[in-house]
C-alpha cells in the first residue's frame, strides 16, 4: 500500500516545527531573546530563512507557538490531560501557571510589554480548553450552555492569579498564594469541594 502523501507532508511539517523550536529554545537558554535574530534560529536548526519563512512570519510567532506548545506539554505531563473540576485540582492549575509564568518571565519573554498580550492568549486558550473538557462539572441549575463561559472565566482567573504572583508577589511562596486566592476563584466558579481541604 502506498504511503499517504498528505500524510507525509504534515509530519515534515510538524518536523521542521519542532526542529525550530529545539533550536529557538537552545537559543534562549543560552542569550536574551532580543539579540537572537532568524539567522541564528535557522543556522542552529541547519535549515534555509525560506525554510523559516514558510512555519512562522518572524521569531515572535516562533517564540509564541513555542510558549502554547510548551505550556500545554507541561500541563499534559502534571494532569494527564484529565482535570476535574475540584478546589484540589484548581489549586494545582494556579500552582503549575505560576511557576510556567515565573520560568517564562525570568527566561524567555523579552523585555517590551507588547508580547504579554499573546503570551496571556495563548495560555488562557490552553487553560480554557482543559477546563471545559473536564469532568465532574458543578453548574447547580444552570444551563449547560454556561460551561464555556465558565470554563473562560476559570482560565482568566487562574492566569490573573499567576500573572499577579509573578509580578508582585515572588517573595511568597507559591503554596501560601494558592491558599489565599483559591478561596475567592472558587466562590466566584461554583465548584463543589469533592475532597475535604487538608489542614
Amino acid at each position: 500500500m502506498n504511503e499517504n502523501p498528505t500524510k507525509s507532508v504534515d509530519l515534515r511539517v510538524k518536523k521542521t516545527r519542532m526542529t525550530l523550536q529545539k533550536a529557538f529554545m537552545e537559543l534562549m537558554s543560552e542569550r536574551d531573546f532580543q539579540s537572537i535574530t532568524v539567522r541564528d534560529i535557522t543556522e542552529r536548526a541547519m535549515v534555509n530563512r525560506a525554510t523559516f519563512y514558510d512555519h512562522f512570519v518572524d521569531k515572535y510567532a516562533l517564540m509564541y507557538s513555542g510558549i502554547r506548545e510548551w505550556f500545554a506539554n507541561t500541563l499534559q505531563e502534571k494532569t494527564g490531560g484529565i482535570i476535574e473540576k475540584t478546589p484540589e485540582n484548581l489549586a494545582a492549575l494556579i500552582e503549575l501557571t505560576c511557576e510556567f509564568l515565573a520560568q517564562l518571565r525570568h527566561h524567555c519573554l523579552p523585555k517590551t510589554g507588547d508580547a504579554l498580550p499573546m503570551v496571556q492568549s495563548q495560555i488562557t486558550t490552553i487553560l480554557t480548553e482543559s477546563l471545559a473538557k473536564c469532568s465532574g462539572d458543578t453548574t447547580h441549575g444552570l444551563q449547560r450552555d454556561s460551561a464555556p463561559l465558565k470554563a473562560t472565566m476559570a482560565a482568566w482567573a487562574i492566569y490573573g492569579a499567576a500573572l499577579y504572583w509573578s509580578q508582585y508577589a515572588p517573595a511568597e511562596s507559591i503554596q501560601k498564594f494558592v491558599a489565599r486566592v483559591l478561596p475567592s476563584i472558587i466562590e466566584n466558579l461554583d465548584v463543589r469541594p469533592i475532597l475535604q481541604p487538608t489542614r
